[in-house]
């Protein structure tokens, strides 16, 4: 019994051994995890805190990509068109000078050479006809002129090839110069109208039989230009028909009194062109031999302020050099 006793006891005390060691096993496990725990949560602290303080900035997938090589070399013609219209405007701003306008007409010459518009187009035709009307008009040069009105004539049409598309295919199916007109469009006035101007110079300045084989298209795209905006370039149809009664008054069908309302109504809407009053001077007192009125017209002209409308300066300085030579010259003319 004795012994039995005894290695009951020892069992006993064994297992509470084991039992004290698997506890303290435990509680250990138990520690590390709540170090490890604790250490995670501080590190994870840390990385919040130095996230908040660091310096920001836009993701690389944000920015823009860069240009492909073909893309490239296109941005880069289209900043040389740029500067290239840019330099022409330039110089046409400085149009008092002549020579300043054949830059402005070589660069943009250059400029439809690359990217063709009837808008250019237009600027290359009315900067021709400012030269002949205006430079060589005033220089006394008249096969200069000519040849301005000319090169005018042909851009007109280049513009119009562009603009009035429908137009030109008519015109080239043989449909008649009037009906072939219907085919264009409003946008296609500058054209039409600079187109027109430069043909009416052209052919007076070629006798009266060529003046008499153009007068009726010349008549009937300026009619077109009137319907469709006859506000255009300071109301110029009406400068036209005024001019155009005037010299086609008598065997022509032309009315003189119809002349004079047209030029009145040319100076009454756009009263700060100069060149209506010219034109009237020149066709309209002429032709009635009026001289008190004639003299009077430039003498307006001369007494006006160029400056009054800045963009048309170029223009009235031109109008006013006329009217002092044409008042000079008064006793050649009646």
């Amino acid at each position: 019994m004795v012994i039995v006793s005894r290695r009951s006891r020892v069992d006993k005390n064994r297992q509470f051994h084991i039992e004290r060691i698997e506890i303290l096993t435990r509680t250990e496990e138990r520690d590390m995890q709540k170090n490890l725990y604790v250490k995670v949560l501080c590190s994870l602290t840390m990385l919040a805190m130095l996230t908040a303080c660091a310096t920001t900035r836009e993701a690389a997938w944000s920015e823009k990509q860069p240009e492909t090589a073909q893309e490239a070399q296109e941005g880069t013609a289209e900043d040389a068109l740029a500067t290239l219209a840019a330099e022409a405007d330039t110089a046409w701003a400085a149009r008092s000078d002549h020579k300043q306008v054949e830059i402005a007409v070589a660069k943009w010459t250059e400029l439809v050479a690359q990217q063709p518009t009837a808008e250019t187009y237009v600027k290359i035709s009315y900067a021709h006809y400012f030269l002949g009307n205006g430079h060589y008009a005033l220089a006394g040069d008249q096969a200069g002129a000519d040849k301005q009105f000319t090169d005018g004539l042909t851009a007109a049409e280049k513009g119009l090839a562009i603009a009035a598309p429908g137009m030109i295919e008519a015109l080239g199916n043989g449909v008649k110069h009037v009906d072939a007109l219907q085919k264009a469009p409003k946008e296609a006035v500058p054209s039409l109208y600079w187109h027109a101007t430069n043909l009416s110079r052209w052919a007076a300045s070629k006798g009266f039989a060529t003046k008499l084989r153009y007068k009726d298209d010349v008549k009937a795209t300026q009619e077109r230009v009137k319907s469709l905006d006859d506000t255009f370039f300071y109301y110029a149809p009406y400068r036209y028909f005024g001019a155009f009664e005037a010299a086609t008054a008598g065997l022509l069908g032309g009315d003189l009194n119809k002349s004079t309302e047209y030029f009145k109504q040319a100076a009454e809407f756009a009263p700060h062109y100069l060149d209506t009053k010219i034109l009237w001077a020149e066709y309209q007192c002429k032709k009635a031999v009026d001289r008190d009125l004639y003299v009077q017209l430039l003498n307006e002209v001369l007494a006006a302020d160029p400056t009054v409308v800045p963009e048309l300066e170029p223009e009235n300085r031109i109008s006013q050099a006329k009217a002092k030579t044409m008042l000079e010259n008064v006793d050649e003319y009646f």
